[in-house]
């Protein structure tokens, strides 16, 4: 008789636990998810942090954080793995009246934007005798600028080219716009030496000046699938090779605008910039650029210019085909100056043919994939 009152004992204390946790559980309970930094380049290393507060004096022991976050994501101790996105799974143990912070860290391996899709709670009971699930929306994302390919590169490709423009990305500083401080030079104008900041520093200061006119340069990424291998590699070395440049003439002073024909990943709109200078300009241009889809995109027509201009242009497209050949004399025929920047697989280099007398073939090494 006492093994069975015993035995209704705990059924009964069983059932009460299941009930209370599943009344009780999610009450008080708070959960945050968020990336540091929200934007990186390839290989960079960043912290997902996650956040569990829980405000009420029942404990929960077990307590799964179910992620649903891109595979590009690599956490440290995680297999690779072919699909996308995947489910990363992270186990809590809460107190009552306890606050817990985890910072799980990950390196950025390709370019793209990467929001968490959704990310879940899942509980149980003491016993594990029930399994309650509180789901959330997109809490944050991460953008991952392109990889860049270092200031020799573009300075190599554009010898040439660069002799069609100023060396410099301007021309006549404007005394009457000040720009900032630095060192004295010989060559300086001796009206130009702050006396204040020198004074300051102990070392002889001079105001610098913005120009008067600056270099303006498009650059032109065209999209149209190769339907060759090799294509992703092709399109993300083309990708990485726009930021470099950019990289490169915001650097020199030129006012650098983006055009392609691409869309963006999430909102499938497309990205033309405007031009513009300094490392807001480049910053944006790196967000457009990680944002660009080479699966999704407009017309190749849809690069042409209306009307001439009197700027130079950067062209960058690994295809020639008939269609990207009439666009590429179009743009010859609009802009000012131009060059057509054609990447193609290192070993083919031997057998491609440079499709424009104002072309540069780009080798792209194997593992050039982001």
């Amino acid at each position: 008789m006492e093994i069975v009152v015993i035995m209704l004992t705990a059924l009964v204390l069983y059932i009460l636990e299941g009930v209370l946790y599943k009344r009780l559980w999610s009450i008080g309970l708070k959960a945050d998810v968020n990336i540091t930094p929200r934007s990186a380049f390839c290989g960079d290393k960043c912290r997902l942090e996650i956040t569990l507060t829980n405000r009420k004096l029942l404990p929960l022991p077990w307590l799964w954080v179910k992620l649903h976050i891109s595979s590009t994501l690599h956490f440290e101790g995680k297999p690779d793995t072919k699909d996308s996105y995947i489910f990363h799974n992270a186990l809590f143990c809460i107190m009552g009246w306890q606050e817990i912070k985890r910072t799980l860290p990950f390196t950025c391996t390709k370019r793209g934007y990467y929001p968490i899709r959704s990310f879940e709670l899942v509980g149980t009971g003491l016993l594990f005798n029930g399994k309650y699930t509180m789901s959330f929306g997109s809490p944050c994302a991460i953008t991952v600028y392109p990889q860049l390919l270092g200031r020799e590169l573009p300075e190599r490709l554009m010898a040439r080219y660069d002799g069609m423009v100023a060396a410099e990305g301007y021309i006549n500083p404007d005394p009457f716009e000040f720009a900032g401080i630095r060192e004295y030079m010989p060559s300086d104008s001796f009206k130009d030496i702050n006396f204040k900041a020198s004074a300051h520093s102990g070392v002889l200061m001079t105001n610098r000046h913005d120009p008067t006119v600056r270099g303006e340069i498009d650059i032109i990424l065209c999209i149209k699938p190769l339907n060759e291998r090799f294509e992703d590699e092709c399109f993300e070395y083309s990708i990485s090779l726009a930021a470099t440049l950019a990289e490169y003439y915001i650097s020199k002073g030129y006012r650098v605008a983006l055009n392609s024909n691409g869309r963006d990943l999430a909102t499938e709109e497309s990205v033309p910039l405007l031009g513009g200078i300094g490392e807001g300009q480049l910053y944006s241009i790196y967000e457009r650029l990680a944002r660009l889809s080479y699966e999704k995109y407009s017309p190749v027509g849809s690069l042409k210019e209306d009307t001439a201009t009197n700027r130079s242009a950067v062209f960058i497209s690994p295809t020639a085909d008939n269609e990207v050949m009439d666009l590429y004399s179009d743009i010859e025929e609009k802009y000012s100056t131009v060059c057509w920047l054609y990447p193609v697989m290192s070993f083919d280099i031997p057998h491609t043919k440079v499709p424009s007398d104002t072309a540069e073939l780009v080798a792209v090494p194997p593992d050039s994939r982001s």
